[in-house]
């Protein structure tokens, strides 16, 4: 069965702007920044106010009478999601679209996350009756086992955007820098930093929760059409015409158990899924509302002192440098150096926020260094799982991503790991934590400062040592030629003419630069004949001024080269 063929997604209204073999900046702001980076601001919304509303608005735990009711929740919401994610594997593995096997997903489960989050914060129900729980699992189970693993799927959009390694590690970077710089202004700063203790703690009827949950899922929708129209699944596109030929259909055919093998017995493989299981880890442990507490409780950080927007700005600043410094290191030099420099800096950071984690100027310092190692390794790590499908599929013939087995494996340690999910809040809890107050026992305070630095220096020393032995980036110049002359052969069967990226960059320059000059030529022509004018006399100053400036170009940089 072929999944969305023939469906609204293969129609030409739906089908990407994009219609270049390289990346273009347009591609890249609209698509890659702009549309995504506005998406994960309402994610982000989601992940640090679900939390905080369900603990001190909700107040769950307390009105059920139970310290692990908001634990169940999660538990048989993840149990729930692994049948639904099993089944968004097996379609992304059966999907043959003009628009990819991921875009239309992604913007599909968009879509339900916008819906059923406004959901998750409004209810019919009075609050601590059966009816109002069971409206609570639903809408929770919609939001994270239906929406959220279709969004999910954008972690692969930059892996098949393009196989040269330099540009895909640099819109990896990128993407994931500007999307987080933008939720961390909008999100951190200005509804946890500034909102939360001025407007949304203060509220405990909710109303001011819901409208900005309400405006955030407006705003999350109108993005996802920007990011769905402008991105394209280059590499779906090749792979998709190489399966064709040779099995006759594009789909994916390798045997669920030949595709766990395959997958079990790769290198690559395994060290990118502790790296992704080091990442549930990381956010399962911080839990979104860390940072807040280790700054009200531990820092002492209130709506009067604007403590939570000061720690805030002053030590995260290098989140806004490293959006611009690290895609420029990713385009000149490996992304293995930069992750491993990158975690040494976020463990010695941390180290310094202890040495006295009660004093402000102390966490200030330290998480400026650690801030400025974090943002590398995590906006970096997706290149693990890139490469290693790299290797999957030079070695298999197949790319693994959106498969079945993929699928599977990823939902096994997530289940896992899935106790971990409110171990956070749990942990509050167990620990005395008292909803509303300005301060908290001395158990809660450890508790916090665990969790927060804890998270931190623990995924850091992951990716430190998983870059030891992750050496994929040296090979991939041989894996590329190989899957280059596989796609040639593919064309050549069909009957055409195969030329690689580079080529078709060159080709798209080319026939650009002529339809420019054509434009020009015509423009001149009907100026020329408005005005009275000698083409050919116009047509040769415009060149002569081309021509010096050409040559002044050529002479500085000889000159530079020479010096």
């Amino acid at each position: 069965m072929e999944y969305l063929k023939g469906s609204i997604f293969d129609k030409d209204s739906m089908q990407t702007k994009v219609r270049t073999t390289r990346i273009t900046t347009k591609e890249r702001f609209l698509g890659h920044i702009l549309g995504p980076g506005f998406v994960y601001m309402y994610y982000c919304v989601i992940l640090g106010l679900r939390e905080l509303f369900y603990m001190d608005v909700v107040r769950i735990n307390e009105v059920y009478h139970n310290h692990y009711t908001y634990l169940i929740l999660t538990t048989v919401t993840t149990i729930v999601g692994m049948a639904t994610g099993f089944f968004i594997n097996h379609m992304t593995e059966k999907t043959v679209c003009r628009a990819g096997r991921f875009r239309p997903y992604v913007l599909i489960g968009i879509w339900i996350m916008a819906i059923s989050g406004f959901f998750m914060f409004w209810a019919p129900f009075k609050s601590g009756t059966t009816a109002f729980l069971i409206w609570l699992y639903i809408t929770n189970i919609i939001y994270n086992c239906v929406g959220l693993p279709m969004y999910n799927l954008r972690a692969n959009m930059v892996s098949v955007t393009s196989r040269n390694v330099l540009e895909r590690n640099n819109v990896t970077t990128l993407r994931s820098a500007i999307t987080v710089m933008i939720a961390g202004l909008v999100v951190s700063l200005g509804i946890v930093g500034t909102l939360y203790p001025a407007v949304l703690q203060k509220d405990l009827t909710g109303t001011s929760w819901r409208v900005t949950v309400a405006a955030t899922a407006v705003v999350a929708i109108i993005f996802s059409i920007v990011e769905y129209f402008w991105t394209r699944e280059r590499v779906t596109e090749e792979n998709q015409k190489v399966l064709a030929d040779e099995t006759g259909d594009a789909t994916i055919k390798v045997p669920f158990m030949q595709q766990v093998k395959n997958l079990l017995t790769n290198k690559y493989f395994l060290l990118a899924t502790c790296v992704a299981i080091g990442m549930v880890f990381y956010d399962y442990l911080q839990g979104g509302n860390a940072r807040v507490n280790m700054i009200t409780y531990i820092l002492g950080g209130n709506e009067e002192n604007g403590m939570q927007f000061t720690y805030l700005l002053a030590s995260m600043q290098p989140m806004a440098i490293g959006a611009i410094v690290v895609p420029i290191l990713a385009k000149k030099y490996s992304a293995r150096r930069i992750l491993q420099i990158s975690s040494v800096i976020t463990v010695i950071g941390v180290c310094v926020a202890l040495i006295d984690p009660y004093s402000f100027i102390v966490a200030v310092a330290g998480g400026f260094i650690f801030a400025a190692g974090i943002f590398a390794v995590t906006n970096m790590s997706g290149i693990f799982m890139q490469q290693a499908s790299d290797m999957i599929e030079y070695k298999h013939g197949y790319r693994p991503e959106g498969t079945l087995a993929a699928g599977v494996i990823a939902t096994i340690y997530t289940t896992l790991l899935t106790p971990l999910n409110a171990v956070y809040e749990t942990g509050l809890s167990m620990n005395g934590y008292v909803a509303g107050a300005m301060t908290q026992n001395a158990a809660v305070q450890k508790w916090i400062l665990f969790a927060y630095y804890g998270a931190y220096a623990i995924f850091a020393i992951i990716v430190f040592i998983v870059c030891i032995f992750f050496d994929a980036e040296k090979k991939l110049p041989e894996v590329h030629k190989e899957l280059e002359d596989r796609a040639r052969k593919a064309a050549e069967d069909r009957g055409e003419v195969y030329h690689t990226p580079e080529e078709m960059d060159q080709i798209e320059r080319a026939q650009a630069a002529k339809d420019l000059e054509e434009s020009r030529i015509a423009d001149l022509k009907e100026k020329c004949a408005k005005k009275g004018l000698d083409f050919e006399t116009e047509n040769k100053k415009y060149l002569d001024t081309v021509q010096a400036k050409r040559m002044k170009a050529e002479a500085k940089a000889a000159r530079k080269r020479k010096g």
